[in-house]
Parts: structure tokens; C-alpha cells; sequence
């Protein structure tokens, strides 16, 4: 039988008290999903290997939700912002929340008919991802963005037609502020 718990989150660090497991990203380690590679190889040796993001996450047996944090750093690789690799669900009929805590930042989301739409990732806003709609967090402020995240346990991510194709669109650098452009190396990555 499954007990109620309260869980501690703190909005401006992600951190989770108790938590039940979690990692973290460095840039090295996403070198797949940036466009300039010789920036983000300069990044890696010049900053000691920045960490992009990190994970935590609160997860009990036999519970149909479990949930985290993810807490992603400002940056950028040649103007293109941090971000997550992205992903789709292994279960296509499942979906998530994302719940913006604090920081700015775009939900860039898109569905494997072509469809892509944005979401502002901004304090109290809580989005929606539909099932079988691939997403990418991107922190496109000045300061941390942490956001907690929702989903069942059978949704597993699967990385693989991201990481193999990119998505249709990038979030860059536009002066103070992103512009969200096609990504020219889409059509070459995906065969199409």
C-alpha cells in the first residue's frame, strides 16, 4: 500500500528533500544537439566542462506518477542557449507537466507530423505536453530556470529520433531578448 509524503522543493535551486534519485548534464556530453561544434569544444576545455542542467527526482514503487526537478543554467554555445536533448515518450499515449518555479525560459515542442509550437516557461506557468509530442526545455535568461516536471513512470523518454535528426527549430540569441529560427541541418539529419 502506497503512504501520502510531502516533499520540500525549492523553486529558486531545484533542490528536493527527500528525493529518490537524479543526474546531471555537461556540455561534453551534449555536443549532438548544438550546431557549432567547435564552439561547444572550446566551451568544454575553457570552462572546465559547464554543467547545462540537472535532474532530480522523487519517484516511489508502484505509484502511477512520479516527479522532479530540472534546474538548467544560463548559457549559450555560439548563441544558440542552453537546453535539454530532448525527447519523445516511449508510451505515445502518455504525457507531462512542466511547471515553471523560477528563471525564463521556451518549451519548444513538436509532433512527428511536422506541427511545432513554443511555450513560455515562466513563474507560475504550467504547461501542457501532449502525448506523442516531442519537447526541449531552453533556459533563454540570464539566471537559473527551474521547473518541476510531472508524468507516469511507463512514459520512459526516448531520445534516439531527436538526437539522430535534431527538431525543426532552434532558440538563439537575438540581441537582449530569442528568435526562434528552422534549424538548417533538420533536413540533412532526418533524410528528408
Amino acid at each position: 500500500m502506497l503512504h501520502p509524503d510531502g516533499i520540500r522543493i525549492n523553486g529558486q535551486t531545484g533542490e528536493m528533500a527527500p528525493k529518490t534519485g537524479g543526474y546531471i548534464k555537461r556540455l561534453s556530453e551534449l555536443s549532438a544537439i548544438f550546431q557549432d561544434k567547435i564552439a561547444l569544444g572550446e566551451q568544454v576545455s575553457s570552462y572546465e566542462d559547464p554543467v547545462v542542467y540537472e535532474v532530480i527526482e522523487y519517484r516511489k514503487d508502484g505509484s502511477d506518477l512520479f516527479f522532479g526537478t530540472t534546474t538548467m543554467y544560463p548559457g549559450d554555445v555560439s548563441g544558440e542557449f542552453f537546453m535539454t536533448r530532448g525527447h519523445f515518450h516511449e508510451r505515445r499515449d502518455l504525457g507531462e507537466v512542466y511547471y515553471t518555479q523560477s528563471g525564463k525560459g521556451i518549451l519548444l515542442l513538436e509532433d512527428r507530423e511536422g506541427r511545432t509550437e513554443t511555450v513560455e516557461m515562466l513563474p507560475g506557468v504550467c504547461a501542457f505536453i501532449p502525448p506523442d509530442w516531442a519537447h526541449r526545455s531552453i533556459n533563454v535568461g540570464a539566471e537559473k530556470l527551474v521547473f518541476v516536471w510531472v508524468c507516469n513512470p511507463l512514459a520512459s523518454n526516448d531520445y534516439g529520433d531527436i538526437l539522430q535528426r535534431g527538431m525543426r527549430k532552434l532558440v538563439v540569441k537575438d540581441g537582449v531578448g530569442f528568435k526562434v529560427l528552422d534549424n538548417p541541418a533538420f533536413h540533412m539529419q532526418s533524410g528528408r
